[in-house]
């Protein structure tokens, strides 16, 4: 997840000066012209905790078919931020993303599937979504599936599991 962090900071570092010249308020429809933009906007309203604005960004978004949207609304239900939090709904933006290709929304799966803390564990259901992440290239999830296939049982490897699967 800190890896998706990294990325989506860079990404609005690099997308803020469009956003200096926007007014406080920018007209929604105007906003969604460009999903690119409008999700880096809902991205800097999450980091600035205007949970309520970043979710009626993503949910415009979501409703257009936008699959970084979904994946971003499962989110906010799956830690409660700005709603009330309901796993089943962040389930099911984060089935909707994944299926529609999102290797965030796959790796999210496989982690949550794997802990087994927030929905209940299933070995098969991780691999599979793990899967479809290495498939597109994730590393992370490459790496679980060597971890779990017995081929890395270093340290190092063993370390990285906990720190991941630690919530």
């Amino acid at each position: 997840m800190l890896k998706y962090l990294r990325i989506y900071l860079t990404m609005v570092a690099m997308a803020s000066m469009s956003f200096a010249a926007w007014a406080e308020d920018p007209d929604l429809e105007e906003l969604l012209r460009n999903p690119l933009t409008a999700n880096y906007k809902g991205y800097a309203e999450f980091k600035m905790a205007n949970y309520a604005a970043a979710r009626v960004i993503w949910e415009a978004l979501a409703q257009r078919g936008n699959v970084e949207a979904n994946f971003n609304l499962g989110i906010l239900y799956e830690d409660g931020l700005g709603v009330p939090q309901n796993m089943q709904t962040a389930i099911a933006h984060y089935e909707k993303a994944a299926t529609a290709g999102s290797s965030k929304a796959q790796y999210r799966l496989g982690l949550l599937y794997l802990v087994g803390a927030k929905l209940p564990k299933d070995d098969v259901k991780a691999d599979k979504w793990f899967a479809a992440a290495a498939a597109q290239g994730d590393k992370d999830a490459t790496a679980y599936l060597a971890l779990r296939g017995g081929a890395m049982k270093t340290r190092r490897d063993q370390d990285f599991l906990r720190a991941e699967t630690h919530h």
